[in-house]
């Protein structure tokens, strides 16, 4: 049974697939740096970590930390819905580009 995140999550890719973008879903089951995002894309050339969230949930502080740590490398990092990552990605796209 699919979760809410799980729907979110199929949203973005086919969104990325749309695009383009390279990408994948890590699945860690237990091995790997702690706090890495669900979505893991490459996109014109530029990486991004994205951390899908349900409608009202945040991050988690060890994730915000990836995250700050992606960005700080020269990466991007988003949180959030399959709407606000795809605004995020759209806009990040045009501002960069």
């Amino acid at each position: 049974m699919k979760t809410p995140e799980g729907f979110e999550k199929d949203d973005i890719c086919k969104f990325l697939d749309k695009i383009g973008s390279w990408h994948f879903r890590p699945y860690m089951a237990g091995f790997g740096k702690a706090g890495v995002a669900d979505i893991i894309a490459c996109i014109d050339g530029m990486f991004f970590s994205i951390e899908v969230k349900r409608e009202g949930k945040e991050p988690t502080p060890r994730q915000k930390t990836r995250m700050e740590e992606i960005e700080k490398a020269g990466g991007f990092a988003v949180a959030g819905t399959a709407e606000k990552v795809i605004a995020y990605i759209k806009a990040a796209l045009v501002t960069e580009h």
